[in-house]
């Protein structure tokens, strides 16, 4: 075996083979053995994407899915998980009915941002973008959704302080508690790679050389309007909050690094981070650069208002960072003596010369299909993952997500990144964390491997939360170790 192949999760063979056979899991089999073969097939294919493009080898992961035309069941895998987690997971939380275990529910939440950060990857690359057709304004749409929640439950310094501080409290309680928990810093962290495809978008939909439909930048444009979006996230800058310093122990700036972690503001090497820099070249995109036939009109007077206020954010640091926000300044000093100030693009500007408008067809087809069926969803699929089925699928899915996301794998497969270069982290979680207070991490369950700690204090106080999912694990574990021997 060669010393390259040592970096591969999967093989190009594996990988085709893998693509080809990918079919969608319907909610009905949502917790069964055929659903976590599913997400261990997107998981695997998810992280050698990543790899792929942080190591600019050969990236035949995403030609794989444009080959095989599975892009299109990609994004319909998203709207379905996010349905799921609105429709089904809110009455499994209103049930009030404690599962046996967080495993079944919680490998759903985490999936939907495992496809997001799929996507993320893949939708940067344009022949990769062309092939999304019309289910891109799905994927629009689904953007525009997540970054509504960042506005919504981030709106003040106090929320996210309290985000920050709940993050990692395990619930030791209640299951149901610790899922709600879960939700919440999985919708962050989907909401921030939202940012990214959403940049992604709108390059390819108002570019010379688009490859979307015209209605996509259309809905980008004018029935979301996300520059709004955008000027309000950059005001209220979700990605920023204060929390307390777990080596030093006291209050200090926080900030959302893109490998996934919360870092002080004083260790980043740039000032700003990737989250508002994707923001920035949007807004750059739409009013300066874009070459669609569509126009953005500055004009209306909450479009001027909110644009204007922009103008004390973009400080000389930022321009320093990204030099062509010198051009998106002197645009908004002209936008605030000449009200009717247009925006630069090479079109036509007739924004309502398309008479067609493409509409979500994936969301809308979920929605029409389960109807008041939502309810009843929710009670099979608990059920269902309390039955002696469900439960052996779970033990199975365990022990194959243990050896899927052991830590010796990462860290072989991510080991040419130097260690705590920011920037170059592993994208799944960095270095080792203690499960109860967050500190580095030298120890860990013995059973199962899978949970660290930073010393036994910790391990004890989290033992009542973690004795199931051990005994899950371990089990799984003895039982695949008895098969194979």
């Amino acid at each position: 075996m060669n010393e390259g192949d040592n970096k591969y999760i999967l093989f190009p063979g594996e990988a085709e083979v893998m693509i080809q056979g990918l079919k969608l899991v319907e909610y009905e089999e949502y917790g069964l053995e055929r659903w976590f073969n599913y997400h261990s097939y997107i998981s695997k294919l998810n992280m050698q994407a990543v790899n792929s493009a942080q190591t600019n080898s050969d990236e035949f992961v995403k030609e794989y899915f444009i080959a095989n035309d599975k892009l299109t069941l990609i994004v319909h895998d998203l709207i379905a998980l996010e349905l799921w987690q609105q429709k089904v997971f809110h009455h499994l939380i209103e049930r009030q009915e404690e599962p046996s275990s967080t495993f079944p529910v919680y490998t759903i939440l985490y999936h939907e941002l495992i496809v997001a950060n799929l996507l993320e990857t893949l939708t940067f690359h344009m022949d990769a973008m062309e092939a999304l057709n019309d289910s891109a304004v799905d994927l629009a749409d689904w953007c525009y959704r997540s970054l509504c929640y960042l506005v919504t439950n981030f709106s003040t310094e106090d929320d996210k302080t309290d985000y920050l501080r709940k993050k990692d409290e395990i619930e030791a309680d209640s299951n149901l508690k610790d899922l709600q928990r879960q939700q919440r810093v999985i919708s962050f962290d989907k909401a921030m790679k939202a940012i990214s495809i959403l940049r992604h978008l709108i390059d390819h939909s108002l570019s010379a050389n688009s490859v979307l439909p015209l209605g996509v930048g259309r809905r980008l444009l004018e029935t979301n309007d996300v520059t709004l979006l955008l000027c309000q996230l950059i005001e209220q800058s979700p990605w920023y909050g204060v929390a307390k310093n777990k080596e030093t122990g006291k209050p200090c700036q926080m900030v959302w690094h893109e490998s996934g972690i919360w870092i002080p503001a004083e260790q980043m090497t740039s000032s700003l981070g990737k989250a508002e820099g994707q923001i920035w070249l949007s807004l750059f995109q739409i009013l300066l650069a874009n070459q669609s036939s569509l126009r953005y009109d500055c004009s209306a007077t909450h479009r001027r208002t909110a644009l204007l206020r922009l103008r004390s954010h973009l400080t000389e640091d930022k321009l320093d960072a990204i030099p062509v926000l010198a051009d998106l300044r002197r645009f908004l000093e002209h936008l605030s003596m000449s009200p009717n100030a247009a925006c630069n693009n090479g079109g036509s500007g007739v924004a309502g010369a398309c008479l067609v408008e493409l509409l979500p067809e994936i969301r809308d087809g979920l929605c029409r299909k389960y109807a008041k069926k939502w309810k009843q969803l929710a009670i099979d699929f608990f059920d269902r993952i309390e039955s002696d089925r469900g439960k052996q699928a779970a033990r199975r899915a365990a022990a194959q997500w243990t050896e899927t996301f052991s830590v010796d794998h990462l860290d072989k497969l991510f080991s040419n990144f130097g260690e705590g270069e920011l920037g170059q982290a592993n994208p799944y979680g960095g270095p080792a964390r203690c499960a109860v207070c967050g500190g580095p991490a030298v120890k860990r369950c013995s059973r199962c491997r899978s949970e660290w700690y930073c010393r036994r204090e910790c391990q004890v106080k989290h033992w009542p939360k973690h004795k199931k999912a051990c005994d899950l694990m371990s089990d799984a574990i003895g039982t695949e170790q008895n098969v194979h021997t």
